[in-house]
């Protein structure tokens, strides 16, 4: 594989992209399940030569752009320009060289700094919810997932800002919310992954990809939790809890608010946080594929450079002290590094088993017929 990055980097709508762009970094997503994704951001580090003033303004549409083995350019970033940082890092006889380095976030940011919930919203499901508080944040939606999977009770009027408004509705509904490198927002509910597998599969990452050294695995007593007290509707509770558990590690207990409308979507939640979490799951490090590598197909390059937030993977033949099986899981953020001449992604998981939701009739295709079940499958595996 011959691969030319050939990136580009625009500010404002014009090109600042030379043999001088030094190092690029572009983070998007989240470290952990179990809370929603911060505001991704790119840092641009551009080595100023030839005493050029660059005309950057704070607020300007920062664009990435990578070119794909195809030669077709992939957005990798779109965010706004909030800092610039300008260094003396050489100077002699013959010039000064100028550090520059750039920041820029993506909408998160700005939603953080847009007051919503100024008006009460009525008692509605959790798509309903979402798209009524990213149209109040007047972000670019991206999709809102739909059907509903649990109503929310009425919420009275309540200022806050919009990111943080979002993310509490979302983690409520057991979904997320996610950027687009174009700049957008969505909210992915609880049955995306699910309905992900169903429809794609996991991409498969051979080990000779990933850059071994540092990667590692844990098992932590801080992720138990075997008893959960749920708070929903009028401060009405449902209890859950896993005795095994108990006596195998102790009680781990946590109490959890929620603005749920219904006892029995209450339960449901209340039951899969313990299910979830009553024992410690193994749990894969973060790990580094170089994508100018020779071992990587154009095919699975492309795909990398397409990375989003919840994109199933799937690693074999991890070493046994490591992962003694194979590894499913699901990515929840990334960092794709870059300069003129390499690059290389660092993706961050979470297991397979943190995100698989049972089927809701909801969710099955109703053009699906019995027939396109295999004839020897058990119904209880299907899925």
């Amino acid at each position: 594989m011959t691969w030319v990055l050939d990136p580009t980097v625009t500010v404002g709508g014009v090109d600042y992209t030379s043999e001088t762009l030094w190092n690029v970094n572009v983070y998007y997503g989240r470290t952990s399940i179990w809370e929603q994704a911060r505001a991704g951001y790119a840092n641009i580090e551009i080595l100023n030569t030839d005493d050029t003033h660059n005309l950057w303004a704070i607020n300007e549409t920062v664009t990435i752009k990578l070119k794909d083995t195809s030669g077709v350019d992939v957005t990798v970033f779109t965010g706004i320009l909030t800092d610039i940082r300008n260094v003396v890092s050489q100077s002699g006889d013959i010039g000064i060289v100028v550090k520059q380095t750039l920041t820029a976030v993506g909408p998160f940011a700005f939603m953080a700094r847009k007051v919503v919930g100024t008006s009460a919203y009525p008692k509605e499901y959790d798509d309903d919810r979402m798209l009524a508080i990213l149209t109040e944040c007047g972000v670019t939606i991206d999709v809102v997932d739909t059907p509903g999977v649990y109503e929310f009770t009425a919420h009275a009027a309540n200022p806050n800002d919009g990111y943080t408004q979002a993310a509490y509705f979302a983690q409520m509904g057991f979904g997320y919310i996610y950027e687009t490198t174009d700049g957008k927002v969505g909210y992915a509910n609880e049955s995306h992954r699910l309905n992900e597998v169903q429809s794609f599969g996991y991409f498969d990452i051979p080990l000779d990809y990933i850059l071994s050294s540092g990667v590692s695995s844990n098992e932590t007593l801080n992720d138990v939790t075997n008893d959960v007290l749920l708070s929903y509707k009028a401060n009405a509770t449902v209890t859950a809890t896993d005795a095994t558990s108990i006596a195998a590690f102790g009680l781990q207990a946590a109490s959890i608010q929620t603005e749920l409308e219904h006892g029995a979507e209450a339960q449901f939640q209340a039951d899969r946080y313990v299910t979830l979490r009553a024992y410690p799951q193994t749990n894969l490090s973060s790990f580094t594929v170089q994508l100018n590598s020779g071992f990587l197909t154009d095919a699975d390059l492309d795909i990398f450079l397409n990375m989003y937030m919840g994109k199933p993977i799937q690693i074999l033949n991890l070493p046994n002290p490591i992962i003694h099986n194979t590894y499913r899981g699901f990515v929840e953020g990334w960092n794709l590094s870059f300069n003129r001449v390499e690059a290389a992604i660092t993706l961050t998981t979470t297991d397979s088993t943190y995100s698989l939701t049972p089927t809701r009739w909801q969710d099955v295709d109703p053009a699906q017929m019995w027939s396109d079940v295999g004839a020897t499958i058990r119904w209880y595996e299907y899925e």
